[in-house]
């Protein structure tokens, strides 16, 4: 037969109708397909079927192996259906064609193919790590780059003359790979969501059947399967219902059938690892969900102002909705600096009201720098600061109300200007009217840096005096006598709308716990009383040489059948010694190739060599036994 040629014969006798049985799976481009294959025999003679399948670059061969109600004395033949058959006669061959039913071959679809292939691949540690480092160095990006700024701000900050950043980075640069805006970017929201892919198809694929496996009870029926495990040991005279009693004590969850007995803890421990994947997903889906649904905006507010939410805000994209928030209208109160002794600046206070489009107050706070103000969807931080106005009192001025009122004269910033460094706001003020050629009216300039004080100039440039606000000490300049009332102060805030903040929230204190609850141990314990003997072993994931020595701590509390007293893992009985012929060798198994079984007084060892060919063996007589993790997902 060629090699791309596979065949399968499926011997069943005893049987005259027709039934179909589920045959042996087999591997095509690494998935499992299944053939559904009818078998028929007349009255006790045995019939032979063959199939032949072409399969491109694949050569397997399946077999049927069914359950026979009754078989026959005889022995099958082994026969090979090459297509060239020369057995018996005409005749015969084509009565036996005759009663070939037709082979039906269920394949999973390409889709389906293309989907596990698709998973394993996602499922791969390396490429999680790559993407990991990936997200760690684009935010590493979007910290260092200020991000949603104007354009003119990314002009200023980095040039593109000879003054560029680090020798090549310009505002073209940034503007081209986003990083204005990276967080938001196509390229990070979809790296995002393939480390979604990768940690889905992880927790899928690894940690749930994982979770499966630990929790299955599972019963040790002969002595070699304890054997098998990271710790063993056999204690003569000893009860199994003892050693259960002393398990539950340490926190164990202790099951028993007959003579052998199953125990474990931790479990916990196994689940850990998938709340810490689901609780990331939830951290990626809360940034992804902010991002594209989403809106900002920031806005500076005089003091007395007020303004509608709706017009401050601007969308991440497309897809956001405007929560009830932004329908309301918040008004800004006051805003003041407190200062320390020294005159630095101690924190910006801004206390803000909240009204519907009614009038109504809904909410009134006083906010600080990372005291945000929150109503319906919206939040709005202290970020910035500035002066509005100055309130004075300016006899000889034309600006002057008459009645000697006081009244508030705009001032303009000259942060970025040539010769001024850091912020800085000033006015002029006139101290005639204009004259009819239209050149410039004498008058006086106000500077100010800070609410504490404002320095005064007359209209050469000239240096005249300096005054703190409601000091009421007034300054002669060009004719008029001023009286520096107040600073009229600006709130800056910084508006948002985040739908994914519950989810980065609640991920974050889900990632914290189950972390800690990851680095639990699931240790498990096996025991089987046979002929007088107490056969026990036990393994753990984590903290190996603690288990050993709990395990070896439960032992020895043991009690003595014989005598009722506890007997010591190391062949003492309280102060007297135990006879060499019944103490208890204790076995640890510390090379996973190298197991001694010995039995206490057989004078021999049983097959110190035994190693089991397949971990996954049956310990209770069913399908399930200590299988490992990979063997029980390839099953």
């Amino acid at each position: 037969m060629s090699g791309k040629l596979w065949q399968q014969h499926c011997v069943r006798s005893g049987l005259a109708e027709l039934k179909a049985r589920r045959c042996f799976s087999y591997r095509v481009l690494g998935l499992t397909r299944y053939v559904t294959k009818p078998c028929t025999s007349v009255g006790k003679q045995t019939a032979i079927f063959g199939l032949q399948h072409r399969q491109r670059g694949v050569s397997r061969q399946c077999g049927c192996q069914a359950k026979l109600g009754q078989r026959s004395s005889g022995t099958a033949p082994n026969l090979r259906d090459t297509g060239k058959q020369q057995a018996g006669s005409s005749n015969s061959q084509q009565n036996q064609q005759q009663q070939q039913p037709r082979v039906k071959l269920l394949s999973p679809s390409l889709a389906k193919i293309l989907y596990k292939r698709t998973l394993k691949s996602l499922a791969s540690l390396p490429l999680a790590i790559g993407e990991l480092f990936l997200l760690a160095g684009l935010s590493a990006i979007g910290t260092i780059i200020e991000q949603n700024k104007s354009v003119q701000f990314y002009q200023d900050a980095y040039p593109s003359g000879a003054n560029k950043v680090l020798g090549f980075l310009t505002y073209h640069w940034i503007f081209a790979l986003q990083w204005d805006h990276i967080y938001t970017a196509p390229y990070f929201l979809g790296l995002m969501a393939l480390l979604g892919g990768s940690l889905a198809a992880c927790t899928s694929t690894r940690q749930l059947p994982m979770v499966r496996v630990a929790r299955r009870w599972r019963f040790a029926q002969t002595p070699e399967r304890i054997y098998n495990q990271g710790s063993a040991e056999v204690l003569p005279d000893a009860d199994v219902k003892d050693l259960g009693r002393l398990l539950s004590q340490k926190g164990y969850q202790v099951f028993r059938q007959g003579p052998s007995l199953y125990a474990f803890k931790g479990l916990a421990g196994r689940l850990g690892p998938i709340g810490v994947h689901a609780s990331m997903l939830a951290i990626m889906a809360g940034v992804a969900i902010g991002g594209l649904g989403g809106f900002k905006g920031s806005v500076m507010v005089p003091q007395g102002g007020d303004f509608l939410v709706a017009q401050a805000l601007a969308p991440n994209s497309p897809a956001g909705s405007l929560p009830a928030g932004a329908k309301q209208v918040l008004h800004v109160n006051s805003f003041n600096v407190d200062y320390r002794p020294d005159g630095s600046v101690q924190q910006f206070k801004s206390d803000l009201s909240v009204f519907d489009l009614d009038g109504r107050e809904k909410q009134k706070k006083t906010i600080s720098v990372n005291q945000p103000i929150r109503f319906d969807g919206v939040t709005a931080y202290q970020t910035d600061w500035s002066i509005a106005a100055v309130t004075l009192h300016a006899q000889g001025s034309p600006l002057q109300p008459e009645g000697d009122q006081p009244f508030n004269l705009p001032m303009a910033s000259l942060e970025g200007q040539p010769g001024v460094s850091g912020q800085a706001w000033a006015t002029y003020i006139p101290a005639e009217r204009a004259p009819a050629d239209g050149s410039k009216p004498r008058g006086a300039s106000i500077f100010a840096r800070d609410f504490q004080t404002v320095v005064i100039y007359d209209a050469q440039g000239k240096f005249v005096g300096v005054r703190r606000p409601g000091s009421g000490l007034p300054i002669q300049v060009e004719g008029m006598s001023l009286v520096i009332d107040d600073l009229v102060g600006s709130t800056g805030l910084e508006l948002k709308v985040d739908p994914g903040v519950p989810y980065v929230y609640a991920g974050f204190a889900g990632l914290m716990i189950t972390t800690l609850v990851s680095y639990l141990s699931h240790s498990q314990i096996w025991a089987l009383q046979e002929e007088g003997l107490l056969h026990i072993g036990g393994r753990t994931n984590r903290a190996t040489l603690a288990f050993a020595g709990e395990l070896s701590n439960v032992l020895d509390q043991v009690p003595d059948q014989g005598s009722g007293k506890q007997i010591s893992s190391r062949g003492q009985q309280g102060s007297n010694s135990v006879p060499a012929a019944t103490a208890a060798p204790l076995y640890v198994a510390a090379d996973s190739n190298l197991r001694q079984q010995a039995k206490p007084g057989a004078g021999a060892n049983r097959n110190p060599d035994y190693v089991p060919n397949d971990t996954a063996g049956n310990m209770n007589g069913s399908s399930i036994g200590f299988a490992s993790v990979d063997d029980e997902i390839q099953n």
